[in-house]
């Protein structure tokens, strides 16, 4: 993925699909327990999300970062935070190559 390590949350969580979105209600109708969701959104609302659906990693793009409050609180949650400098659509081509639908 080329992307950084922000949180190393729980490894063995299965990474199953993707999911691209930036759109917290249609990430909660729509994401898949075990997606990797590519978003752009950084505030700790994602990782209240994230932990909801049953995401696997939060994938932040275009070379975003987060507050301290949302790593601590993605470390609470033990959910893996991935930053990227890439685009949302780049970073969900790179999933999709990697065979997630």
């Amino acid at each position: 993925m080329g992307a950084d390590v922000a949180v190393d949350g729980d490894t063995t969580r299965l990474v199953t699909s993707g999911y691209t979105c930036d759109l917290l209600s249609e990430v909660i109708a729509k994401a898949a327990p075990g997606s990797a969701w590519a978003t752009i959104q950084t505030h700790v609302n994602v990782i209240a999300v994230a932990a909801m659906v049953g995401i696997s990693v939060v994938i932040v793009c275009e070379g975003r970062t987060c507050e301290s409050d949302v790593v601590e609180r993605a470390a609470k949650e033990h959910l893996t935070i991935l930053y990227s400098k890439d685009s949302a659509y780049v970073v969900s081509g790179k999933l999709y190559v990697l065979g997630l639908r």
